[in-house]
């Protein structure tokens, strides 16, 4: 949106995204089906105090209901149904002197329908013959609709709030220059490289129904006015993307993929620079930056045709792509409408990535290595030249990292004073982490207390299917860590203080049913992580669970065919590993009772007791000296009492026949209590 948020929908969900901090500040819930668009209004309209601006969103889902939120509230400002089937393509008006509130929206399978997005009101509907797929604006003429229909393309030229269009619109079709009798003559000159490979793929819009070896839009995926230049299109197609001048009727530019290429998804169009964002099947978001070429002054051209200006969009930069599985796969991007310069990348597993471009001054050499002409920095918005040695170029947005597009032709045009040569490249500044497929575990951290009420803070730990362990702040609804602590899924999660915790997961059993156990002691503050077990864990029963005791001093961890490990968690000692005999553990729990204020009563009497004895036999000495002497001595014995008691905690666990077992722990003495039988 114009404000810089990001609008994701997330199943029956939106998430608001800020790509500064890269967090989810708002979620808004009311749709109970899947929403599947999301569009952020308008901004370029006056606002006051008396009539404030508004975060204003529109969502629509797959059965047909379009919402209307006020996002800072979370409220729903209105609510609009016309049908049951999932909306097709939707946005706001962008010619705003009417009405700012004004939403187009495509209901299947053939309606447009005109909507108040401020009370819900219906303004018109029409109708058309074909299916309707989507729709674009003329970013140039407010009158003027483009329909992507399942046939072809119909274009609108009266379009109008107040009323529906008049006539069906001209509906046209693409089809190929040889399938035209038109065309059938051969050309006088024979076109030569970059316009014979262009001629190849060339395409004419004719009013005629192609036949059907001529090129159709069945597989065409997008369709799209150029913001950067009147009366041109796009039109986009799994490996090619062919520019439309409206007014002479043909195809005057092809951006196609070689052969071992990866295939488009989605392709983005800027307003400040004749260049295209393009989103591959892989991930990778490419820019593609518009060149003229026109014909040579000495090339002499009989056919008007072959005179036309043609555009040809190098490609300057590309990001990392990421590893596409059956379930991992990229969604969508979104371009920051203002600064054209930073996108947002969608995946399917919930990631967010958010990439900027950034522009460094190149050596002449770089770009001619590459095959290319170079790209050149503006001139500066104050007249001044850029420093020679500025390596950096400002890159506030598109327009003050580029030039305007160059015409290569025989005599390239020299770069003006105090223009660098740019070279392009794309960065990744945030990266968004969604919650995976579930299963999850869930630990909260321990409870407030009086003694932890200056810095508590309720966070939440979520071990997931893919290793990883985020830590949410519930106060603010906030990732507050992400930490990649395991190889397999998290099995389990104990905290042992506020800022540490423990989590286990198990690997897939081979072929005698062992695993490999990982069990990771995690610390937020620093994000350092290690095996509590050393070097154990390879090649033995899975983890059934671990529990950690009441006064966090003392771990049990269960195995599923073999005995308990009791471990010391202060120390990382293990002690005791319970013989072979011992029962099957079903269940365990912790007793929350244990000794620990009657042991700090009697350290205290003794510590109390040794100052005496120490008070007495020194009191000769000066009284710097005691004071000097008693207070190390309060140290250490408060160290003492922080590290060497060890409390008694009991637990108690069934085995599988039901018989409730009592165990005692106190230092490194394990003593076995009373035992319930199963009656």
């Amino acid at each position: 949106g114009w404000q810089g948020l990001i609008a994701q929908g997330c199943h029956s969900s939106i998430l608001i995204i800020d790509p500064k901090t890269a967090q989810t500040i708002q979620v808004l819930e009311r749709h109970k089906a899947s929403v599947v668009k999301v569009k952020w209004s308008r901004e370029n309209y006056h606002h006051s105090l008396s009539s404030p601006y508004s975060l204003r969103l529109a969502s629509a889902d797959a059965v047909g209901k379009i919402i209307v939120w006020d996002v800072v509230s979370g409220m729903a400002h209105c609510e609009i149904q016309e049908h049951t089937k999932p909306i097709q393509d939707m946005d706001w008006l962008w010619a705003q002197d009417a009405s700012r509130d004004l939403l187009l929206a495509v209901h299947p399978p053939n309606y447009i329908v005109l909507w108040n997005g401020d009370t819900g009101t219906k303004l018109w509907k029409k109708s058309y013959a074909e299916n309707i797929l989507s729709f674009s604006f003329d970013p140039f003429e407010p009158s003027n609709l483009a329909l992507l229909t399942s046939e072809g393309i119909v274009f609108i030229t009266d379009f109008s709030h107040s009323k529906p269009p008049g006539s069906g619109g001209k509906k046209v079709y693409i089809a190929s220059p040889h399938s035209s009798p038109a065309h059938s003559k051969p050309a006088v000159t024979q076109p030569t490289g970059a316009k014979k490979a262009l001629n190849k793929v060339k395409v004419l819009i004719t009013n005629e129904k192609p036949t059907a070896e001529a090129v159709t839009l069945n597989d065409c995926l997008q369709l799209s006015y150029l913001p950067s230049k009147r009366n041109h299109m796009l039109l986009l197609y799994p490996r090619e993307i062919l520019i439309l001048d409206l007014e002479l009727s043909q195809t005057v530019g092809v951006v196609a993929i070689e052969r071992s290429g990866v295939p488009f998804i989605q392709v983005i169009p800027c307003a400040q620079r004749d260049a295209l964002y393009c989103l591959h099947e892989n991930g990778c978001v490419t820019l593609r930056v518009c060149r003229s070429t026109t014909p040579s002054p000495n090339e002499t051209v009989t056919d008007p045709e072959q005179n036309v200006q043609e555009l040809v969009y190098d490609l300057r930069s590309q990001c990392d792509a990421i590893r596409v599985t059956k379930t991992v796969r990229p969604y969508r991007v979104v371009i920051c409408p203002v600064n054209e310069n930073s996108a947002a990348l969608v995946v399917s597993d919930g990631r967010v990535m958010l990439w900027e471009l950034k522009a460094h001054a190149s050596k002449s050499s770089s770009s001619l290595s590459s095959g290319l002409p170079p790209l050149y920095s503006p001139v500066n918005f104050c007249g001044t030249p850029l420093n020679q040695n500025q390596k950096c170029i400002p890159d506030l947005s598109l327009n003050t990292m580029i030039s305007h597009s160059l015409i290569s032709g025989v005599d390239s045009p020299r770069p003006l004073a105090g223009q660098q040569e740019v070279h392009l490249k794309f960065l990744l500044t945030g990266l968004l982490s969604g919650l995976p497929l579930p299963p999850f575990s869930l630990r909260m951290c321990p409870p407030l207390t009086t003694k932890n009420i200056n810095h508590y803070q309720p966070l939440l730990a979520v071990g997931t299917s893919n290793g990883s362990v985020l830590v949410y702040n519930l106060t603010s609804g906030l990732l507050h860590k992400e930490l990649s602590v395991h190889s397999c899924e998290v099995r389990g999660i104990e905290w042992v203080s506020l800022t540490s915790l423990l989590s286990f997961a198990t690997s897939v059993p081979n072929n005698l049913g062992l695993v490999r156990n990982e069990l990771q002691h995690v610390e937020l503050r620093t994000g350092r992580c290690f095996a509590f077990r050393g070097e154990r864990g390879n090649d033995e029963p899975a983890i059934e669970m671990i529990k950690v005791s009441h006064l966090k001093q003392y771990l049990v961890v269960v195995f599923r065919d073999k005995p308990l490990e009791l471990w010391d968690v202060r120390t990382g000692t293990l002690l005791r590993e319970m013989a072979k005999n011992f029962p099957t553990v079903t269940a365990l729990e912790w007793s929350p009772s244990h000794n620990l204020k009657s042991l700090k009563k009697k350290q205290l009497a003794a510590r109390e007791a040794m100052a005496r004895q120490t008070t007495l036999a020194d009191a000769e000495q000066s009284s710097v000296e005691s004071s000097v002497i008693s207070l190390l001595q309060d140290a250490e014995s408060k160290s003492e009492m922080s590290q060497g008691i060890s409390a008694r905690e009991h637990f108690v666990f069934t085995d599988t026949d039901g018989q409730v077992y009592h165990i005692t722990v106190e230092g490194n003495t394990v003593k076995d209590g009373a035992r319930i039988p199963p009656d």
